[in-house]
């Protein structure tokens, strides 16, 4: 098989997509409204959501597949800067591409995107979820904690994290809100550590037209070594929606209604995922979507389970201009606690994914450690060598998830 790139894009709800609002089995697709603020805020996290992807691709290594969610990580930070100030929280805005905004522009577009997603689509399960765990000898700015309660829905709580029952209460959260996909995100709290904030997602949708289990049957997987390894095959024949580009064809698979959709992107001949992931940025996403034709299309796609960890979340970050942040002399936390002398110690990012005939159930978690220091023709569509996918809500342009599968039989 081919290697394809699954961008899992259900951060950036399409805005461009509403034109294209069609019937089908299970209701009519939502569109998402959205201020000319709003469009331009998720905008904007595309940008964000598209640089992290390459350089956590860029990261990457060998055959491994990998999945990240912008909007989990988005999200966090999002808590994160309600409690910085002067360069800190310029420095964590720039990152996040909303230089442009007030405090208020952003909170309440986090706000919006949480409260609408968990409807838009009652076939698709999409759950988003946000708690704050800090040290119970600590003190936190009571603004702080009203900010994020009030925008982020956040669970405020006080925490003994001497207790040896404190690393297991903060994974059963995880665990819980990630229907037990991430069953935790830290392994022990360091005697310096006074905070967490913590993003999860849950996403579980099933395919619009689903795959017949009878028609998957074990094919080789050609991986970037030149090397096969065979892995079950789901097949389908239906119209889809088909884009050709440079260097790559892409299909997209909607979920229930059609709001939240998975699409794939597939290499050419002489082409690798690195050369897809090279182009992506939000600008080329919103051309190339634009011109998805409705085509005849045999398919087969893999079935594919995976988890990912972000090992390298402090150093992405801080590439993309988060830097002061995580440097105990410079770091400006004192919306959290007035006495100041906080700064990022830890970032933590982890992902969960499994695809088969029914559809997807992904998961994300997103945890920031604070420490105190001082055309209609038939196609073939074969995905059988790696490949780029992504979630995404097509009406609003919402990227959640995206990634890459280089070999679909790896677990992790």
């Amino acid at each position: 098989m081919r290697n394809f790139l699954i961008l899992s894009l259900i951060l950036s709800a399409l805005l461009l997509a509403s034109c294209k609002k069609e019937s089908n089995k299970t209701g009519e697709l939502k569109p998402v409204q959205l201020t000319e603020k709003q469009k331009l805020i998720i905008d904007q996290s595309n940008t964000f959501g598209f640089d992290f992807f390459r350089k956590s691709y860029a990261l990457s290594t060998g055959q491994s597949n990998l999945m990240v969610s912008p909007l989990s990580v988005s999200m966090a930070f999002g808590m994160v800067r309600n409690g910085a100030s002067g360069l800190t929280l310029q420095e964590i805005n720039h990152a996040l591409g909303m230089d442009s905004m007030s405090n208020s522009e952003i909170n309440e577009s986090y706000k919006y995107i949480m409260e609408t997603f968990s409807s838009l689509d009652p076939g698709v399960k999409m759950e988003i979820a946000n708690s704050i765990w800090y040290r119970n000898t600590f003190n936190v700015e009571k603004d702080f904690v009203n900010t994020n309660t009030e925008y982020f829905n956040s669970e405020v709580t006080p925490l003994d994290f001497n207790s040896t029952e404190a690393v297991s209460t903060i994974n059963s959260w995880v665990s819980a809100h990630t229907n037990q996909l991430i069953p935790k995100i830290i392994n022990q709290i360091p005697s310096d550590m006074v905070m967490y904030l913590i993003n999860a997602i849950y996403f579980k949708g099933q395919w619009r037209d689903q795959f017949d289990k009878k028609n998957t049957l074990d094919k080789p997987f050609k991986l970037e070594d030149g090397s096969t390894k065979n892995c079950p095959m789901m097949a389908r024949h239906s119209t889809i929606a088909y884009f050709e580009g440079d260097g790559f064809e892409a299909i997209e698979l909607p979920y229930s209604q059609g709001n939240f959709n998975m699409v794939v992107m597939l290499p050419g001949e002489g082409k690798s995922v690195s050369d897809i992931v090279n182009q992506l940025s939000s600008e080329k996403w919103s051309n190339w979507y634009q011109r998805f034709l409705s085509t005849d299309v045999h398919l087969l796609l893999p079935r594919f389970t995976f988890s990912f960890d972000e090992k390298g979340m402090k150093q992405i970050m801080a590439d993309m201009g988060m830097q002061s942040a995580f440097n105990p002399d410079l770091a400006d936390f004192t919306r959290i606690n007035k006495e100041g002398s906080l700064y990022i110690s830890e970032v933590k990012h982890k992902t969960f994914i499994e695809t088969n005939e029914e559809g997807t159930e992904a998961a994300a978690v997103t945890s920031i450690g604070v420490g105190v220091t001082s055309v209609p023709v038939t196609k073939d569509f074969i995905v059988d060598k790696p490949f780029v996918f992504f979630i995404h809500e097509r009406t609003s342009g919402t990227i959640l998830f995206i990634g890459t599968v280089k070999d679909p039989t790896l677990t992790e």
